[in-house]
């Protein structure tokens, strides 16, 4: 996949694994907070185009290498009663589907996704 091809997958994904955890951006902030798996390398190229495209501020938590996902997770269900994520990006299926189970997920349908292939949406 060509770097270019790369990031549009990405910032698709970034789209479609939004979680916003009972938190929404804060327009009097203008910023939003994201905690992501996804590894820097890739994933901030991403946020900072996303920065550049909309002057939404990005605050970015990326994992520790020790724990990936699953320590990121595992803060999510920590902070279940005062959420500080607004979006969860990740590449673990299981682990979503974790936070999905447990109630932790906010149903988002973005209205550029109408081109996404069915098998990369979550039917709920």
């Amino acid at each position: 996949m060509k770097f270019k091809s790369k990031n549009l997958f990405l910032a698709a994904i970034l789209i479609l694994l939004t979680a916003t955890l009972g938190c929404s951006i804060d327009s009097n902030k203008n910023q939003v907070v994201i905690y992501t798996s996804v590894d820097q390398v890739f994933s901030e190229p991403v946020l900072k185009a996303f920065e550049s495209e909309t002057g939404i501020r990005v605050l970015p938590v990326y994992d520790v290498e020790a724990t990936k996902t699953v320590g990121l997770v595992n803060r999510l269900i920590a902070e279940k009663s005062k959420p500080q994520a607004d979006v969860f990006w990740n590449g673990e299926f299981v682990q979503t589907l974790v936070l999905k189970e447990k109630g932790l997920l906010e149903k988002y349908k973005p209205s550029g996704a109408s081109g996404v292939p069915a098998e990369f949406v979550d039917s709920e």
